[in-house]
């Protein structure tokens, strides 16, 4: 039996069009904020009803190049990320932040401020690895990082530094994955106004700059927590 060889025009066309579906089904999941952040918000919110989201997604693509970069698209943790939305990616965000401030959620005794802290956050840190973990690759990491941390006895600075932490944490992964993927990963968080492309050369709040290893150690905290919580929904 003689089989049949595409010629490379047909091969790249049926390549073409398999990445366009698979990206079109992966972009459907996105919430309107994410596809149409870059509008204005007055024509974002004219934008939102179901006859424009077809439209919609088909820019989002061509914006963030998410067709062309397919391949390695599907190879990333980018279809976990989306599956999970943007509430749960912020979630992880947070709960990375939270790790990288073990030390001083540690320090803390009174039981009230513990409890207006998990008010102020939107999650019960009584229970949380950065209070109870003694070992594991996340406290390993967050160890590692030592990041700099406020006064105990200020709620508010505490919640900042959680808050800073974690996206930096988030923008440290974004710049080491691929740069083909680097306009869809910052559209996933765009609330952050922050690039990701660029972090490893940002100032933090302090003017300090993100050293490589300790950027690399924040990447791998991000991929440790997310990997807990794939875990535990598997």
């Amino acid at each position: 039996m003689s089989r049949t060889v595409a010629s490379p025009p047909e091969g790249w066309t049926a390549q073409r069009v398999k990445a366009l579906a698979d990206t079109t089904a992966l972009v459907r999941d996105l919430g309107h904020d994410q596809i149409a952040d870059d509008l204005p918000p007055p024509l974002s919110e004219r934008l939102s009803a179901p006859r424009y989201r077809a439209r919609l997604e088909r820019r989002f693509m061509r914006r963030t190049g998410a067709v062309e970069a397919a391949s390695t698209l599907f190879e990333s943790r980018v279809p976990q990320l989306v599956a999970m939305g943007r509430v749960h990616v912020n979630r992880l965000i947070l709960d990375t932040g939270i790790m990288c401030q073990y030390a001083v959620l540690r320090r803390i005794v009174d039981k009230s401020v513990l409890a207006d802290l998990s008010d102020m956050l939107g999650q019960p840190l009584a229970s949380h690895d950065a209070r109870r973990a003694t070992q594991g690759p996340s406290i390993d990491m967050a160890r590692d990082i030592a990041s700099s941390y406020p006064p105990a006895e200020d709620p508010q600075s505490i919640v900042d530094a959680i808050l800073r932490d974690g996206m930096q944490c988030w923008c440290c992964w974004v710049h080491g994955q691929p740069e083909s993927l680097h306009r869809f990963l910052d559209a996933l968080v765009p609330s952050s106004g922050i690039d990701g492309t660029n972090v490893a050369g940002r100032k933090n709040d302090n003017g300090e700059r993100c050293r490589p290893r300790v950027c690399r150690r924040r990447a791998e905290l991000f991929v440790a927590r997310l990997d807990l919580v794939l875990s535990e929904k598997g």
